[in-house]
């Protein structure tokens, strides 16, 4: 049987990526307006480690996104991760790009929403674990 904590890793890593995000008003300070609207500018003093979450959790849902490319064989949504987690991360550590920053959390979601689709049509990847190929390639 195939452990579902693995294939819903992408969906923590993505959303976790985003919360952090929120969190972060220096690293994304168009997203730091959500989250001063919640009330939650009270933990502006950590935003140092919520920068570091938001990275790691991308890193969490690419790995995410490779498992779940076991699953459905839909290389697609991994390639359309990748390119969002390197964009993010490029931009953060290579050069500052902040609209780049914004496309790439904006893709890796809609890579997870896609996957997350595939998986759910192909009900027979997560139910019949000999099952390797669901997705078109």
């Amino acid at each position: 049987m195939v452990d579902l904590k693995k294939i819903s890793m992408m969906k923590t890593g993505t959303t976790g990526a985003l919360l952090a995000a929120i969190l972060c008003p220096i690293c994304f300070p168009k997203l730091a307006l959500v989250g001063a609207l919640l009330g939650l500018g009270v933990l502006a003093p950590y935003e140092g480690w919520f920068a570091a979450a938001a990275q790691v959790f991308l890193v969490i849902a690419l790995a995410g996104h490779v498992v779940a490319y076991r699953r459905h064989q839909n290389r697609w949504t991994v390639a359309l991760a990748g390119v969002g987690v390197a964009l993010v991360l490029g931009s953060l550590w290579l050069f500052y790009v902040e609209p780049l920053v914004y496309l790439g959390l904006a893709v890796v979601v809609a890579a997870t929403i896609w996957s997350a689709l595939v998986l759910r049509r192909c009900g027979s990847c997560i139910a019949n674990a000999e099952v390797r190929t669901c997705g078109p390639s």
